[in-house]
């Protein structure tokens, strides 16, 4: 279940958080400034659920079938100016993380396809790409298994400061590309 963030849900992202720090730092920049306090992640998350209501960016958490459980969180942004450079215009980039014991259950791919979807059929995208560290090669699983092109390493000249799992500006950036359907052709097909 993909629901849009909300500060409400802060004690429960706390908890898929602090049980999977490990996990979560050797894998993601931002989770080397954890843990933070609820209340903090609770104003993170209404930033983050403006940001969605204004259409700046769209940020969801991951939950289980119950909803009681966070899995993780997955959203989708507009392509700065460096990474349209190179991917081209009308790109939108996703990003996602699970908690430790919820990977290898293929929910990281099936919220990335709710969220291709998104890009697709709301959002006018031409394009949904997916940046990662080259030393986490884990992370081309997904976009592999949906069907994005690889466009390889991108030198940090290119893509400026983008973070390792570390927090350092890493030197690469691998690339993954979905190009969709222009939104024209998408609407145009008559049923047969």
């Amino acid at each position: 279940m993909l629901r849009r963030q909300d500060s409400t849900d802060a004690p429960l992202i706390r908890d898929a958080i602090d049980t999977s720090l490990a996990h979560l730092r050797a894998s993601v920049a931002w989770a080397q400034a954890e843990p933070t306090p609820v209340a903090v992640l609770a104003r993170r998350l209404a930033g983050f659920a403006a940001a969605f209501d204004s259409g700046e960016a769209w940020a969801f958490t991951i939950f289980d079938e119950t909803e009681q459980r966070v899995l993780g969180g997955a959203g989708l942004e507009p392509a700065e100016p460096a990474l349209a450079a190179v991917v081209g215009p009308d790109a939108v980039e996703t990003g996602y993380w699970l908690r430790a014991d919820a990977t290898g259950h293929g929910y990281a791919t099936e919220a990335t396809a709710g969220l291709i979807e998104l890009a697709c059929t709301r959002l006018g995208a031409r394009s949904v790409v997916v940046c990662h560290d080259p030393a986490n090669p884990a992370s081309d699983g997904i976009p592999r298994r949906l069907g994005f092109r690889c466009l390889g390493a991108v030198p940090n000249a290119e893509l400026p400061g983008r973070l390792a799992a570390d927090g350092s500006v890493r030197a690469m950036t691998m690339v993954w590309v979905l190009d969709l359907a222009p939104r024209h052709e998408v609407t145009a097909r008559s049923p047969q």
